[in-house]
């Protein structure tokens, strides 16, 4: 029988593995260790208990990194396509 087709290897990407670690980070910052510093009902930010503004802005630092990511992925399949010709 022939074997099964591996996918290739990823190559090690910098940008993705800091992606990576930012939402480990991220993870890490929105339970048990972390986040009871930050899980008070005062100050209130926007009308909001600092709590739940501590986790809307990590919500939104998560779609602006991982919308950056996005872009900056499209953006270096577009050069590596026109490199190899695929553009044409």
């Amino acid at each position: 029988m022939d074997e099964p087709r591996r996918a290739p290897s990823p190559d090690r990407n910098p940008v993705a593995i800091a992606v990576a670690a930012f939402y480990v980070l991220l993870f890490a910052a929105l339970v048990w260790p972390i986040y009871p510093w930050f899980a008070t009902i005062e100050p209130r930010v926007l009308a909001m208990p600092f709590s739940l503004f501590y986790v809307v802005v990590g919500l939104l630092f998560s779609f602006f990194v991982l919308f950056g990511y996005y872009r900056w992925e499209r953006k270096r399949e577009a050069v590596d396509g026109d490199a190899n010709g695929a553009g044409r």
